[in-house]
């Protein structure tokens, strides 16, 4: 198993929810918090953005391996 473990997409997904979730529930929105919230909302975009490029190639390796 890596060190590091990454991820999912859908834990990804879950966590933006909770960032647009916080957006919604404000009345008078906190211009600091919300730009940590917005970062954070950025790095899970960039993050899965990458995981749905590994996944494609490797979808196209196993295409690859079953087109021999």
């Amino acid at each position: 198993m890596p060190a590091k473990e990454t991820k999912s997409f859908k834990q990804h997904l879950k966590e933006i929810a909770h960032i647009l979730e916080w957006f919604d529930s404000q009345e008078e929105l906190d211009v600091e918090e919300a730009l940590l919230k917005v970062q954070e909302a950025a790095k899970l975009i960039r993050a899965s953005r990458e995981r749905l490029q590994e996944v494609e190639n490797e979808f196209k390796i196993i295409k690859k391996e079953i087109e021999g």
